[in-house]
Order: structure tokens, then sequence, then C-alpha cells
């Protein structure tokens, strides 16, 4: 039976032609692997390392979850240009890309596993560190698709069917992790059991290449130099980054701590918590559709790209500033649906962005993608670790203060796309 992918013409080894225009499975396989990715990070992220701190260290559960999250994220930070790096650079005949997913769903079942059966702070962050090892290894090889097979024409759908993706997995994680809050090795396990699933239409069905030979082989050793770029020289690609870390470092001060603002300002139960957030994310996916799907078509109809980001800037931090004030769950409803049109609209924007402005595209799509990525690391590290500093002022639970700091740190991302130069 062929094992040739099914929708896009398979490229030559040594060459890099330019992109042709994918098929309707491509954008399906692409879109159910996105889902399975975000899962195995929104899932953690959103809540179940919320709920099991909260179980094994309730009496320093925002600065412990602060830790969990924020080491974890400097060692995605970490391991993500090495793996990028090395990837670029694999001449295997199975392709450069395809190898990275199957480490990326293995060392992520393993995390899976260590957290859940974890009884101390301790356990946890080991396996939340590997968990991010394992999200380096799949995002290296699902990323760089974009640029590597899909033409600019057609990016900004990509893009926003990748934004509806993760704005469904961030659905499924509250209603999920709700349903399973007495099965702790499960609660960790399916979103990389979900992920697996999809990785196998990924590596059977689209295209990967090995690299080709003119591309010098990469070493862990010299991952540094290889990594590094002149931000000066491509500076548009550098001020998409700068935003890119300040719409994370933004969102992410809201993310982590939902789930408590939840319990403590509006009185819920966990159960009832991750039973509002599924509810509220479920309309939340409606809005983040229309915002990502219709962004992106727009963007690749006119040609535009930065008024999508003015826009979506300007209605994430509104919606911060709406959340901080909150009285009750319909003003915090109010709030979410905000903060999901304008996440929605930025993530399926901002990857046609980078994706436009890429340095280098054709040979090292893989290591300018990792740096993408992982302009949002630092901010994931350094949100929840600064966010208890925030929070223990005033009566030492102000999420009022937190989430409008928020909102004017999410606002400098407007700032830096007027700087962009050669995209509209």
């Amino acid at each position: 039976m062929s094992t040739e992918p099914v929708g896009v013409p398979v490229a030559p080894e040594t060459a890099e032609p330019q992109p042709r225009p994918v098929t309707g499975w491509f954008m399906f396989v692409y879109t159910l692997t996105n889902f399975g990715l975000s899962l195995s990070i929104l899932m953690p992220t959103l809540f179940t390392l919320a709920y099991k701190i909260q179980v094994i260290a309730p009496a320093t559960r925002e600065s412990s979850l602060g830790l969990v999250i924020g080491i974890g994220a400097l060692v995605g930070f970490l391991a993500g240009p090495v793996i990028g790096v090395l990837s670029d650079g694999t001449r295997l005949r199975w392709g450069r890309r395809r190898p990275y997913l199957v480490g990326g769903v293995a060392i992520l079942a393993v995390g899976a596993v260590m957290i859940g059966t974890a009884s101390s702070v301790g356990p946890v962050l080991l396996g939340w560190a590997v968990s991010q090892i394992g999200v380096a290894f799949a995002s290296t090889a699902v990323t760089p698709v974009l640029a590597e097979w899909v033409p600019e024409t057609q990016r900004g759908r990509l893009g926003g069917l990748a934004g509806v993706a993760a704005q469904l997995a961030g659905v499924a994680a509250s209603l999920v992790g709700s349903l399973l809050l007495d099965q702790p090795i499960l609660l960790f396990l399916l979103p990389v059991l979900v992920l697996g699933g999809a990785s196998v239409l990924f590596l059977l069905t689209l295209p990967d290449r090995p690299a080709p030979h003119r591309t010098e082989r990469a070493s862990v050793l010299r991952f540094v130099k290889d990594l590094a770029f002149d931000p000066v020289r491509h500076k548009d690609f550098s001020l998409v980054l700068v935003g890119k870390f300040l719409t994370q470092l933004g969102v992410n001060a809201f993310s982590t701590y939902q789930l408590y603002f939840l319990l403590e300002r509006l009185g819920m139960t966990p159960e009832q918590a991750g039973q509002n957030l599924a509810l509220l994310g479920g309309i939340g996916v409606l809005v983040a559709t229309g915002s990502a799907v219709v962004s992106g078509l727009v963007s690749d109809r006119i040609k535009r790209r930065k008024p999508f980001i003015y826009l979506s800037t300007a209605t994430t931090a509104l919606a911060l500033v709406v959340v901080a004030f909150a009285p009750n769950l319909p003003a915090y409803a109010l709030g979410t649906t905000l903060l999901v049109f304008g996440s929605g609209m930025f993530g399926a924007v901002d990857l046609a962005l980078a994706s436009d402005v890429m340095p280098e595209r054709d040979t090292k799509a893989g290591k300018y993608m990792a740096i993408y990525n992982l302009a949002g690391g630092p901010a994931g590290a350094l949100a929840p670790i600064l966010a208890p500093l925030v929070l223990a002022t005033g009566d030492g639970s102000n999420y009022t203060a937190l989430f409008v700091c928020a909102a004017v740190v999410l606002a400098g991302s407007g700032i830096t796309a007027i700087q962009i130069r050669s995209v509209r």
C-alpha cells in the first residue's frame, strides 16, 4: 500500500519548491493535529494543574501553581530552539518533522502519568517539565507546516483554523476536566491520547521531506549559533516576536488564575467552575470561529494583516479590564467573550504575519517557527511567577490589580505592530 502523502505532491529531497495550494483534507488533518496539540497544552494550564495543586497544596496554591507553570515554561523555552534546529537538519528518509511528532507524543505520555500519580508539588513540577519537552518536540513537527507547505494566499485561512482548534481545545479542557476529577491519571493522559490519534493521520497523509543536502547538519553544541539571527536586519520579524510576547504575558496572567478567580471571587466549586468555563467556552468557540476564520480570510483577500492586530489587541485589553471588575458571572462572561474574540483574531493573523516576514523561509522555517513559538515562552514563565506578587497586594487576592496590569501590558502589542514596515 502506498504511503505517499495525500493531497499535496511530494517534494524532491534536494529542492524546496514553492508551495502549491493545499486541499481540504490537508486543512482538516492540520486542524485536527493542532487541536490535539492545543488540548495537551491547554487542559493542564487552564484547569487540571490548578485543580491538582489545590488538592495537594491548598495553602500555597497561587505560588505553587506559579512555580510549576513558570519553571515548566522555562524548560520549554530552552528545549524548543534546540529541537527546532535539530529538526531543520534532520535528513531521515521518513522526513525531518515526523520523527519529532512521534517522540513528542511519547514524552507527553510520560509526563502525564508522572503528574497524575504525584502526591506533592515537587513531582508535579518534574512531570510538567517533562511534558513541556514533549510539547517542544510535537510543536517543531506541526508549526513549520504552514511556512513550508502552504502558499501565502492560504496561510491566513489555515492560521484561522488553527486558532479555532485552540479555542475548541480550551472548551474541551474545562468540560472534560470537570468530568474526570476522580480519575487523576486519565485527567492528564487523555489529551495526549487525542494528540496521538490525530498524529496518525498527520504522519500518514501530510507531506514531509528530509532536509536538503545543502542544509548544514545541526548539532546541540552549535544550537545557539544556529538559532541566532540579526534582530536589526530582520526588524519586522523581531517586532512580531515582541508583540506575541506582550500578548501572551497579558493573556497568561488571566488564564493561569481563572479557576481560582471563579472559586474565590464568585464562590464556585471546582465542578461548577469547570462546567461554567466549558459553557462560556462553547459560546466563545462561536465567537472565536467567527473572528479567527473571517479575519484570516479577509486578511488574505485584502492582503493586510496589521489592522486586525490593532483590533484584536484593543478588544483583548478591554476584555481584561471588564473581567477585573466583574462582580458576577454575567460580567465575567462578557469579559471572556471579548477575550476570545480578540484572541481568535490575533492567533489567526499573527501566525500569518510571522510567516509573511519570516527570514530564510525555504531552508530554516523550523528554526524561525521555533523562535516564533518561543516568543510566548518567557511570557508563560514570567506571568505565573510575577502574578502572585500582584495578587498579594491589597487583601492578598487582588485579581482586579492583576487583570488591569495584564491589560496594560497587552496593549503594547498594538504599538509594536505599528512599527512593522514590510507588511501592511
